[in-house]
């Protein structure tokens, strides 16, 4: 059995998004998160023969992620200090669940597709212990493994600088792993990120993000 998990949060203002704000108000900075989470969850529930999974934070959001779209996914809050935490505790629930591969995904890239992640097991079933979606920051949007990763994300891992898929592939070579990596994709989480989006979508085609674009305001 093969699982995609998203990490997800609840679209409450001032709780996601918050970079976005200025120049948006916190409520519209949250309409484009939520945006981005449903498109996140429509790429996962249109992968082929594998089981969803969704990891929400807060914990009491949990009647938010149990409605529609939500309804494909086996749904359960986070659980752990760090990210790093809540994302080893979440592939290991998947694993322990009878799982042979897993796939992570966050919820802060509007290029994410079903073929991207298809893509990713194709890595992990022909080989790569690994594989890693690189974020144009320096983080990741994607990671898989053929088995838990133990300490990947542990320790002094500096979620969100330039610095995280760096330090998480020197760990991969330290254990002996090997990893592949996937196309470059950018995150959605400054004003120019933002700005960069709009003007892709102007002009059309990739990527569809259908929510995203909803919730944008763009000329013509």
């Amino acid at each position: 059995m093969e699982t995609v998990i998203l990490m997800a949060k609840a679209p409450l203002a001032g709780f996601v998004k918050t970079r976005l704000s200025p120049p948006l108000l916190l409520e519209d900075a949250a309409r484009i998160y939520e945006g981005l989470l449903l498109d996140a969850a429509a790429a996962i529930l249109a992968v082929p023969r594998s089981r969803a999974m969704l990891f929400f934070t807060p914990s009491g959001s949990g009647q938010y992620f149990a409605a529609r779209p939500f309804g494909g996914f086996i749904a359960q809050p986070q659980r752990g200090a760090s990210l790093g935490d809540r994302m080893t505790g979440a592939i290991g629930t998947a694993f322990r669940g009878g799982s042979k591969r897993v796939v992570i995904v966050g919820t802060d890239c509007p290029g994410l597709t079903p073929g991207r992640i298809a893509e990713a097991f194709r890595e992990l079933r022909t080989g790569a212990d690994a594989v890693f979606g690189p974020a144009r920051d320096g983080g990741f949007y994607l990671a898989g493994f053929n088995a838990l990763p133990g300490t990947l994300f542990g320790g002094a891992v500096d979620w969100g600088s330039a610095s995280v898929l760096a330090t998480v592939t020197r760990r991969c070579r330290a254990h002996g792993m090997t990893w592949s990596l996937l196309r470059e994709e950018r995150d959605i989480d400054t004003p120019a990120d933002l700005a960069w989006l709009v003007a892709r979508l102007n002009k059309g085609g990739f990527p569809r993000c259908v929510e995203t674009r909803r919730r944008l305001i763009l000329p013509g």
